[in-house]
């Protein structure tokens, strides 16, 4: 366990997880290949020799064989450098989803979680205020919670991302429900999310479409939007699958039910979630 990350195995569970960081796959450049012209030292018959006359004679006894020169190797059309296939971002492509793929990577727990794209399929993101459930019911199913995880300082102080939890079950949850969210960066003022989550008292998931949000150094808010009690947790999301906020923050979630608010995520948001999650 590296120092600054809280976590909490559940009684019953599986040990945790291994932190591991980012490792980015470059291309190899194609190989090339070499063409070599063996002669043999056998004597040459007519029915031997091709039909198109050689520029020169042959010999009677060849000359051993000369190594290709250096312009004989194919040489490569193209060429990746590393540093041409680093990513930009710690996002990968994803197929295209529709809103009903995307609702279904939403679930109830004590309040809302997310489940997300993992190597294990196995974790989600909520918010850190709510209560760490001992079960969450998804997918025709009951999965144990295994495994807690908060930043407990690891991440900027101001950037209210305090309120982050990472909730790990026994099993590929991602494969039961349809796929999962990536995590991205905050978007810019201005743009437009979805939020939806479960209330308290509903199973019924609830939340709105093209919420324009406003950014400022310790979280973004959004209003016009009715989001009860129970929706802390629930993802800010574009069409794309991205998660680029949750409900939460320093006045957990909002003042209201009509005003909302969620932690700033950052790039260092993103390195924390890999080194979690794998």
């Amino acid at each position: 366990m590296r120092a600054g990350i809280s976590r909490r195995v559940i009684a019953g569970g599986a040990a945790g997880v291994a932190l591991a960081g980012v490792a980015f796959a470059v291309p190899a450049v194609a190989h090339a290949h070499f063409l070599v012209g063996l002669m043999g030292r056998h004597a040459v018959t007519p029915s031997m020799v091709p039909t198109v006359t050689p520029a020169t004679p042959l010999n009677a006894t060849p000359a051993p064989a000369a190594a290709p020169p250096p312009s004989a190797a194919a040489t490569p059309t193209s060429t990746v450098t590393p540093s041409a296939a680093a990513p930009t971002t710690a996002l990968t492509a994803r197929p295209a989803s529709t809103a009903a793929d995307l609702h279904a990577w939403i679930v109830r727990t004590t309040c809302t979680a997310a489940v997300l794209d993992t190597p294990s399929g196995s974790w989600l993101l909520t918010a850190a205020h709510c209560d760490t459930p001992e079960s969450i019911d998804a997918a025709g199913r009951t999965w144990s919670v295994v495994d807690r995880v908060t930043p407990q300082g690891d991440l900027p102080a101001g950037a209210a991302t305090e309120d982050l939890a990472l909730l790990q079950v026994d099993g590929d949850l991602e494969a039961a429900v349809g796929g999962g969210f990536t995590v991205g960066t905050a978007v810019a003022d201005g743009s437009t999310v979805s939020i939806r989550g479960y209330p308290s008292d509903s199973d019924e998931l609830t939340g709105c479409d093209g919420l324009p949000v406003s950014v400022e150094p310790g979280g973004i808010t959004a209003d016009s939007c009715d989001l009860p009690d129970g929706t802390s947790g629930s993802p800010w999301y574009t069409a794309d699958g991205v998660i680029h906020g949750m409900t939460g923050g320093p006045d957990d979630g909002g003042t209201s039910d009509w005003e909302s608010e969620s932690p700033r995520f950052t790039d260092e948001t993103l390195i924390w979630v890999s080194s979690v999650v794998g």
